[in-house]
């Protein structure tokens, strides 16, 4: 058994995503985020190309640690997140139908050994556009970049 498949092996005996499964060099699976108080798309890249092995137990703790994030810690980065972009678009003309921080709604979270990316709908303010989200350790915000929604 490779690597890979321990890293699945791990996961699935945490019970912390449901259905684990192997794709091209990362772990994916499904899991409720509580803070945010929805589902998402779990994905776990432990960088094999990059390292030579595979801590499983800290990817599994680092897996645990963002879904069971505190309702306060959540608030903190949603509004990281809005302060970003609001700062971004600064002065310019912006129709806003709804407050962003309302609108973001969570839908992915790739878990890497030293970081964390979460990817967002906003279907107010961007209704075709991700909003994806690095976390550093501390779950701050690190970087907000709004990308198109893939076509397929």
């Amino acid at each position: 058994m490779g690597p890979i498949e321990q890293l699945r092996d791990a996961i699935a005996a945490s019970k912390v995503v449901l259905g684990p499964q192997i794709g091209d060099g990362f772990v994916f699976g499904t899991a409720r985020l509580l803070a945010a108080g929805a589902h998402v798309n779990v994905n776990v890249d432990p960088e094999l190309e990059d390292r030579p092995g595979i801590d499983a137990g800290a990817l599994v703790a680092a897996i645990e640690r963002i879904l069971e994030v505190s309702p306060e810690a959540w608030r903190r980065i949603i509004d990281g997140i809005a302060e970003e972009i609001e700062s971004a678009v600064g002065d310019e003309n912006v129709i806003e139908t709804t407050d962003l921080r309302d609108d973001l709604a969570v839908r992915s979270v790739v878990v890497f050994a030293d970081a964390t990316l979460l990817s967002f709908g906003a279907p107010m303010q961007f209704p075709d556009s991700w909003i994806r989200v690095q976390l550093d350790e501390d779950f701050e915000v690190e970087d907000v970049s709004i990308d198109p929604k893939d076509e397929d």
